[in-house]
């Protein structure tokens, strides 16, 4: 007869997760990480790391890492247009956060829907209906929307287990407008400060104007969805 895992294993490898989350983020509270940890010092290390052997690579999974200690999605796509350039970041950007969403919903399918339930006080019940009913759409507007951290949706999808067909598309096609828009609104802001023509500042608010306007579509079919599934 196959011994019963015990949850409290699961619950433990959990918590060291989110105790080493807890130590980044009082590292980053320290004036002295703070500044290693400024975008300035990070391009440079970027562009460092880029020259190395299978430099690719290497910028990929520092995207792992980054998105595994729950660095912010607006953060690692802004790092990646300044470090690499509009297109190329744009792309390291997008694969490495896809990649790093899929080995932290390997965590949360490993550590299962108890012991995360038990942290996010029944949160996580929340999600489970709507991830099982409309699986890849659901996880799409997840990651469109900031209805909730990203981290989080990660090992939601893993403790509940999410399709990883659904869930690795759903990631990709709802991180990919986002993903561009940020993109190019970053390039159109260091064009208007390196040119500061009219032109280029008028790029500028177009690009605001664009990135509002698709937002607030996305917002109103999040909306539209809700008033479905509850009828």
């Amino acid at each position: 007869m196959a011994r019963r895992r015990r949850p409290w294993g699961r619950l433990a490898l959990l918590l060291v997760y989110l105790l080493l989350l807890g130590l980044v983020w009082m590292a980053w509270r320290d004036p002295a990480w703070r500044v290693l940890l400024s975008p300035v010092m990070l391009a440079e290390f970027g562009r460092e790391v880029l020259a190395w052997p299978m430099g690719s690579v290497w910028v990929l999974l520092a995207y792992v890492v980054a998105v595994a200690l729950a660095m912010p999605v607006l953060a690692l796509i802004t790092l990646g247009v300044l470090i690499f350039g509009p297109w190329p970041g744009m792309a390291y950007a997008l694969v490495g956060m896809v990649a790093g969403a899929t080995v932290t919903y390997g965590l949360g399918r490993v550590t299962g829907a108890q012991a995360l339930d038990r942290l996010l006080k029944g949160r996580l019940q929340l999600m489970s209906t709507h991830l099982h009913r409309r699986g890849l759409w659901a996880i799409v507007l997840l990651r469109a929307l900031p209805v909730a951290p990203f981290i989080v949706v990660n090992l939601g999808a893993g403790a509940l287990r999410v399709r990883l067909r659904d869930y690795v598309l759903g990631t990709f096609l709802g991180l990919l407008p986002g993903t561009v828009l940020i993109s190019l609104f970053m390039r159109q802001v260091q064009e208007a400060v390196r040119t500061a023509t009219l032109g280029a500042w008028m790029a500028l608010a177009g690009g605001v104007l664009l990135v509002a306007g698709v937002l607030w579509w996305l917002n109103q079919q999040l909306r539209a969805r809700k008033l479905r599934g509850a009828q």
